[in-house]
């Protein structure tokens, strides 16, 4: 259902997924039951005072867990986009079925119909407070999204290591029953996460909306950072009131004719096969900045168990740490 939502499978696909939804868009233009299309005196019943959370983070982060804990002590209303999208195409509606044969063409819904049924569920509801769960996606979306509906007050972005949401999926399709949690899949949906919803992020950091948690520890550990959120609780680190760690220095200076080459790519793009393949030819010396975090703390050493502690309580290692480190 991913690029039902409007994700790319790949850069190089970009240009065909555009035509793919301006076509979709004409072919869903006349479709009488399109929130899109809603009238102006549907679109007043949203009141003024209305309230926004977008709620964001990578598969197996905790956003339906952490949800569920926001309705339940705060009573907003949850809405996802993938939900009511799946509620349309079930329930036939003129909508639903062209929706539907859109999807089976491996086509985009367009973009103003997934935001069409978000508004008309909102307005439908008569709830003040949303927390929209998953959307936006990326940055037209949050565009056209605050243009046909309203900006959102407040951003939540769950923040979570790869192999630990890698790891939940996979628990999680033992009894899911999903076709979409398995190793290869779960890469792939990590990977369109990074391309196009960290941006999203990066974007409501700037406007100070953003609230990025640790999706590591406990659930009920997390929720109290999410209230903290919610209730403007929450403290945004600041060159005072960052963590600090004494990271010993390794005497020496490293060769002036030092070569350095920053290897990058998604989860799943075969950095480390390449590494290795280089290391082997070339004689390069390897090095991952996570593995040689995950080798100190398991050293035990003073920093190891101080970085150990940091993210337990859910907090991120100071990134001069890791430097330090290599």
């Amino acid at each position: 259902m991913g690029n039902a939502l409007g994700c790319k499978p790949s850069s190089q696909d970009r240009a065909q997924h555009e035509a793919d939804k301006k076509k979709g868009r004409k072919e869903l233009a006349g479709a009488k039951t399109a929130p899109a299309a809603a009238s102006s005196a549907e679109a007043d019943k949203l009141p003024d005072d209305v309230q926004i959370t977008f709620v964001l983070g990578g598969p197996g982060s905790g956003k339906g867990t952490q949800c569920e804990k926001i309705v339940a002590k705060y009573g907003h209303t949850h809405l996802s986009a993938g939900d009511l999208l799946r509620e349309e195409v079930k329930s036939g509606s003129e909508l639903g079925q062209q929706c539907e044969q859109i999807m089976k063409e491996g086509k985009l819904v367009p973009m103003e119909v997934i935001i069409g049924l978000l508004r008309s569920a909102m307005i439908k509801s008569g709830s003040k407070q949303f927390l929209i769960d998953g959307f936006p996606r990326a940055l037209d979306q949050a565009d056209m999204f605050e243009r046909m509906v309203k900006p959102a007050e407040l951003v939540l972005a769950f923040d979570c290591p790869e192999e630990v949401m890698e790891q939940r999926l996979l628990k999680r399709g033992e009894t899911s029953g999903r076709s979409d949690d398995n190793a290869e899949t779960i890469r792939k949906r990590f990977a369109t996460f990074v391309e196009q919803s960290m941006p999203v992020i990066s974007h409501y950091e700037q406007l100070g909306k953003c609230h990025k948690i640790s999706a590591v520890p406990p659930p009920d550990e997390v929720f109290k950072h999410v209230q903290a959120a919610i209730e403007g609780r929450a403290v945004h680190a600041t060159s005072d009131d960052a963590v600090q760690l004494e990271v010993p220095l390794v005497s020496g200076e490293l060769h002036p004719d030092a070569s350095i080459i920053f290897v990058l790519g998604g989860p799943g793009s075969g950095k480390g096969t390449q590494c290795d393949r280089i290391k082997a030819k070339y004689g390069h010396t390897h090095l991952s900045a996570g593995d040689l975090l995950r080798e100190e703390v398991k050293s035990g050493s003073a920093v190891g168990k101080q970085c150990e502690q940091i993210m337990k309580e859910g907090k991120l290692v100071p990134m001069e740490v890791s430097c330090l480190g290599c």
